[in-house]
């Protein structure tokens, strides 16, 4: 029999984060195990934290709704709208396993595009993919395992295949007993875009007249997505919306960053478990952690963004770097909210920077309005007369320089351009980049002079 390694708790807490972790089973494959199991938290939410915890009442509206049709027989339609990454897909999956799990022996499943539904009669239709009308009714005859039957018919229009379909369907009267037919209809503001939005207005029809019983369920990021809609259409939907913005806290927000974290109770090794979660908690008394978590929450509250601040140091976990640590959060967010401005100007001419230092001095005397390449130049010039003694740059290197920044579009024409003819020294332009942008490039740049350092902070001077 082989002999277990037996680790004692005061060799644990003797154990610093830089020296080699010991566990009660390999240590090599501890961090890569945390890893992969965050890694499916994250990108597969395994465990639906984030819908037990926030979409509770939007799930309670959405089963409601579907209740209604696959127990009642009503039919009905409901858009699902909120921002990308807010749990709108997640919040539609869940609720549909949840109703088969209640009702397994009257419900059927339909498996597409990677994503499991197990409910009655079920079309999953994402919109990109299905790009008209036709393509859509093809694909929702095969979901529903109708191809024997339409395969020799020949329809005189949309509407009348559509029909077909659905009374192949049918089973007696519209009623409880009658088989249900969830539609769902990913990136629903596609299928608005369809000639005559033909696919939308039958399927409406259809829950307006009680033929099948239906629910129709969209799925969209845009909040004006029933202005889209024409009006015969708009009129037989029941303008049922379910809103998944995110509303918590910052309390809440950081509640839910620690769960993402947390080691479960059945991870293998438990000595790794304790001494991961300990630094966890570490992390979260850390300031700069919660001054990071701040500003992205101050970005954007949705999981999306703590998925993407979490990815790289998840992917980074190894053996010799066992733990997420307050520079790798710092780093993730820096890639994550990255200036490409703020790049784009470590790249440009000493010459290109006084000219854009000079532009936003132009901006600041004239309150905002338009200027000109020939006030620009005036400034540059002032400056250079009194803090670059025996430096001459002419008109005509200026220009090309200002014409370089017009290329990269750092300034930009106004828009309502009243002359046209107008020489290009007088054409009336609008700088495009921020003083703290300009503040943060002459801070990094190389070898950057100290008079354009001092000229440039000026303008923070009140």
């Amino acid at each position: 029999m082989p002999k277990k390694n037996i680790v004692r708790k005061s060799e644990v807490t003797k154990l610093s984060d830089n020296e080699t972790i010991q566990c009660c089973i390999d240590g090599q494959t501890c961090p890569l195990q945390v890893s992969n199991l965050l890694k499916k938290r994250l990108f597969k939410n395994e465990n639906n934290f984030y819908l037990e915890n926030f979409l509770t009442e939007q799930s309670i509206q959405l089963k409601a709704v579907l209740n209604q049709c696959i127990n009642v027989g009503e039919s009905n339609s409901v858009l699902v709208i909120g921002p990308r990454g807010s749990g709108k897909s997640k919040l539609v999956e869940k609720t549909l396993a949840e109703l088969h799990n209640e009702n397994v022996e009257s419900f059927y499943y339909v498996y597409l595009s990677g994503i499991y539904y197990c409910y009655s009669y079920s079309v999953f239709f994402p919109g990109i993919i299905h790009t008209d009308d036709k393509l859509s009714l093809q694909d929702m005859t095969r979901q529903l395992q109708l191809e024997n039957v339409t395969k020799d018919k020949v329809f005189g229009s949309f509407s009348d295949n559509l029909a077909f379909v659905l009374e192949a369907l049918k089973n007696g009267k519209c009623t409880a007993k009658s088989k249900s037919i969830v539609i769902v209809l990913d990136e629903f503001d596609c299928f608005a875009s369809h000639k005559n939005q033909t696919l939308l207005y039958n399927l409406f029809d259809i829950t307006m007249s009680q033929q099948n019983p239906m629910c129709v369920i969209g799925i969209t990021c845009r909040l004006d997505v029933v202005e889209l809609l024409e009006k015969r259409v708009k009129s037989r939907y029941s303008h049922r919306s379910i809103l998944t913005f995110p509303t918590y806290d910052f309390s809440t927000y950081t509640d839910y960053f620690k769960q993402l974290l947390a080691l479960p109770d059945y991870f293998d090794c438990p000595i790794f478990k304790y001494r991961w979660n300990t630094h966890v908690k570490d992390l979260f008394n850390s300031s700069n952690f919660n001054d990071i978590l701040k500003k992205q929450f101050h970005i954007t509250k949705h999981i999306g963004g703590i998925i993407q601040l979490l990815t790289i140091p998840i992917c980074n976990l190894s053996y010799a770097h066992p733990f997420v640590t307050v520079d790798d959060i710092n780093s993730s967010y820096n890639s994550l909210h990255a200036d490409s401005k703020s790049f784009l100007m470590q790249g440009l001419a000493i010459l290109e920077l006084c000219l854009i230092v000079a532009a936003k001095h132009v901006l600041e005397k004239r309150i905002g309005q338009p200027f000109n390449f020939e006030m620009v130049y005036n400034e540059y010039e002032n400056f250079s007369k009194s803090c670059l003694t025996g430096v001459h740059i002419s008109k005509a290197v200026a220009m090309k320089a200002y014409e370089h920044l017009l290329t990269l579009e750092l300034i930009r024409s106004t828009e309502n351009q009243t002359g046209n003819s107008l020489a290009k020294e007088f054409k009336p332009m609008l700088l495009y980049v921020d003083a703290s942008q300009i503040r943060e490039t002459l801070a990094n740049y190389t070898d950057c002079p100290t008079e354009l350092k001092n000229w440039g902070d000026s303008m923070f001077v009140s």
